[in-house]
């Protein structure tokens, strides 16, 4: 965490930092932030169809 505040000033340094194996992506590799978003704030994902990996939301769910 030290690296963050050095590197990018401490107004921007995180409180937790969450480990997970993937992030929610499209087929075109993108990730998803508002999955992400959704996922931490423990609100409905909604349509998770363009997803190529559904089962990232509930790894990020779980580390909460």
């Amino acid at each position: 965490m030290q690296s963050i505040v050095s590197s990018m000033g401490k107004p921007l340094a995180p409180r937790q930092i969450f480990f997970v194996s993937d992030l929610p992506k499209t087929r075109n590799a993108k990730v998803m932030r508002r999955m992400i978003r959704s996922a931490y704030l423990q609100l409905d994902p909604g349509d998770t169809s363009s997803l190529v990996n559904p089962e990232s939301i509930t790894e990020i769910q779980q580390a909460l």
